[in-house]
């Protein structure tokens, strides 16, 4: 799909607030306030806008501690593999998991509610035979945080 300087400015607005009206997304685009709502349209229908979503802040949520997981697998089996990403899909404190290169496997993100939350999960996801090792970083500040993709 090919994007125009239009879509664009559309798509970087509408990462900033999904919430904006057709007259708010035409002051910053340059069109009219239909052809902005009809292009938003068209980039939703060519996947171009994957999902729309409310961010909520973990610590309201009680979700108060962020931790960066780097897993290594015992082999490179695809079952093994197979096997991890079910789990880690499965589990809701994983906000994100990615199959990585480099000296680990995997970069798993969890949001959890504290440090014992946490050992209850590497106690049942770390401790078996398929992980070779793993290494925690807890998040002892946000600096940046964004969903938005550059444009």
């Amino acid at each position: 799909m090919h994007l125009d300087e239009f879509d664009r400015r559309l798509l970087n607005a509408l990462q900033q607030d999904n919430q904006q009206t057709g007259e708010q997304l035409a002051d910053q685009v340059g069109l009219s306030a239909a052809a902005c709502l009809r292009r938003a349209q068209k980039l939703r229908e060519n996947g171009a806008i994957e999902r729309e979503v409310a961010i909520l802040s973990p610590e309201v949520v009680g979700r108060r501690l962020t931790v960066i997981v780097l897993v290594t697998l015992e082999r490179h089996e695809t079952l093994g593999n197979e096997s991890f990403r079910k789990r880690m899909l499965a589990d809701e404190a994983v906000t994100q998991c990615y199959s990585v290169t480099g000296s680990a496997d995997y970069v798993v993100i969890l949001s959890v509610v504290d440090m014992e939350a946490y050992e209850d999960f590497t106690q049942l996801y770390f401790y078996d035979r398929s992980i070779k090792r793993f290494e925690s970083l807890a998040s002892l500040t946000k600096v940046k945080f964004t969903t938005a993709v550059p444009l």
